[in-house]
């Protein structure tokens, strides 16, 4: 089985406290997105991976990182995580 991500405890800690906030562009977003669709098969892994994902998009929208359209992108591209298939124990 393939390992998470590094989408763990230490980005989260760096998001929740806006510390060296690194925008998610698209290009990230896709890999992320591939990322998580790897390891999908580990329900647990997938789904915090997912979650750190869409709080990373959160934290570039409110601290302000993209234009309208730009931020619209990741967006749809975030969002697609939605279509895989893994157990979400808290829908």
């Amino acid at each position: 089985m393939q390992q998470a991500p590094m989408l763990g405890a230490v980005l989260i800690t760096k998001l929740y406290k806006m510390e060296n906030l690194e925008k998610l562009t698209k290009e990230m977003a896709i890999k992320e997105v591939a990322d998580i669709r790897s390891i999908a098969l580990d329900d647990e892994a997938a789904h915090s991976t997912e979650d750190s994902l869409h709080y990373w998009f959160i934290c570039c929208v409110a601290a302000g990182m993209y234009e309208k359209e730009e931020a619209i992108e990741v967006a749809n591209i975030v969002k697609s995580t939605s279509e895989i298939d893994f157990a979400r124990w808290c829908v």
